[in-house]
């Protein structure tokens, strides 16, 4: 089950064939966490607005931190785009 909610343009990525398809359509290596989220380590999720990223939630003394928040190849995110990341995290 996924540590947080989905809200409105944030959702989780349910199986492994959408970690792989996220990797790929995003063009960067989130597909590689597979086993990070296998062992509970990480989970991922899709945004869809204001713009479209992937974020990576790890597990780190005993709760879900923002590992990462990337864009198309990597890009990094608009700062309204990590205030709404932020905002949702601390919900």
């Amino acid at each position: 089950a996924p540590p947080l909610a989905a809200v409105e343009g944030i959702e989780p990525l349910a199986s492994w064939l959408d970690l792989l398809n996220e990797g790929s359509s995003m063009l960067h290596c989130v597909g590689s966490y597979d086993t990070f989220v296998a062992l509970g380590e990480a989970f991922i999720y899709r945004m869809m607005q204001p713009e479209r990223l992937t974020i990576s939630l790890e597990y780190r003394n005993n709760r879900w931190v923002v590992g990462e928040v990337r864009g198309i190849r990597n890009a990094n995110p608009s700062p309204e785009a990590l205030d709404i990341v932020r905002r949702w995290v601390e919900l």
